[in-house]
């Protein structure tokens, strides 16, 4: 009897992103993964977008409440590890809904990026490549990996942080942002490391009861795979942030220097437009699921609401709004 295909989990917690969520989940699915959204007290349509997905079987989902006090996302990695998904899988990739990963080696799946870097070890911690606005002042609905191309230096700070595929994930005691904490072995070479998006062993890796967040700079590598980060994304999205608390630490960091220092577009790096043809299929395969499209243009419709709100503005004097609810209401 043959073996089963090795499972390929991808988890984010999300909080009023619907606008972003067709794009995101298409992304993975056309990488291989399976899909699981975490969400909390969302004020847009997104519940509504991910229950429909949900039941068309694109994604699994779940929602959560987190205790007073307590970050979100640390809620919802408390309740990740409750769930069958998760149980069910080889290997789990904790991401945000901003963050795409881009795989150079192998032929364009996780599976086949698997084949070439290796399979023995305890998980991949790829490094990011962090974008800049690409001088785009406000929100469209447009691909976000396609709207923004422009970055900055690969050997800087801001692409030092990793975010951590971890092999058979029920053998940590916890997940966290960036790396799993408290294996259940003992740290040592090969098979129980950690390794880079090269597949070569990270010793920053430690049994601590932190997680590991970042590397030292010289570390970085995106020869063989790369997490696109598009933390800004447009200025309007990211005053949208301004002011409000981290879903990972419930402290203000969406700050002017936060801003300034990741909105850096010196360089252009088009490597995610190497999936054009088929994101663009499953893309359309994914809209054209009955209540999908419409669902969507509703939740880009909340996202220029909470931007007018922002600003003070009656919604419904913004074309944008205007034309995603027209869009909504023919779909």
């Amino acid at each position: 009897m043959s073996e089963p295909p090795e499972k390929h989990l991808v988890f984010a917690a999300m909080r009023n992103e619907g606008a972003f969520i067709v794009e995101w989940v298409c992304w993975y699915r056309m990488l291989g993964f399976d899909i699981l959204i975490g969400f909390n007290d969302c004020t847009d349509r997104s519940p509504e977008l991910l229950t429909r997905l949900a039941e068309e079987g694109v994604v699994s989902q779940f929602s959560h409440r987190p205790a007073p006090g307590l970050a979100p996302k640390h809620s919802a990695y408390r309740a990740l590890r409750k769930r069958q998904e998760v149980a069910d899988c080889d290997w789990l990739l904790i991401c945000d809904v901003d963050e795409f990963l881009v795989l150079q080696a192998g032929g364009g799946t996780i599976a086949s990026y698997l084949d070439v870097i290796g399979r023995d070890h305890l998980g991949v911690a790829f490094h990011a490549q962090c974008f800049g606005t690409s001088g785009q002042k406000s929100f469209e609905d447009i691909p976000v990996h396609r709207r923004f191309t422009r970055t900055g230096p690969r050997i800087r700070p801001q692409n030092a942080w990793i975010k951590t595929m971890i092999h058979k994930p029920l053998r940590f005691n916890r997940f966290s942002d960036h790396s799993p904490v408290g294996y259940a072995g003992t740290w040592g070479p090969l098979p129980d490391c950690i390794v880079d998006g090269d597949g070569r062993p990270l010793t920053r890796f430690l049994n601590g009861p932190y997680p590991v967040r970042f590397t030292d700079p010289a570390d970085i590598t995106h020869g063989s795979a790369q997490l696109n980060h598009y933390v800004l994304r447009s200025e309007e999205d990211f005053d949208l942030k301004r002011g409000t608390p981290s879903a990972s630490s419930l402290k203000d960091r969406y700050t002017e220097k936060f801003f300034r220092l990741r909105n850096s577009n010196g360089s252009s790096d088009l490597s995610a437009l190497a999936y054009a043809e088929r994101f663009d299929a499953v893309q359309a395969d994914i809209l054209a699921l009955p209540g999908v499209r419409r669902l969507h243009h509703l939740c880009c419709a909340d996202r220029i609401a909470a931007i007018c709100a922002m600003r003070g503005i009656d919604p419904e004097t913004d074309p944008r709004w205007q034309r995603h609810m027209q869009i909504a209401a023919a779909a």
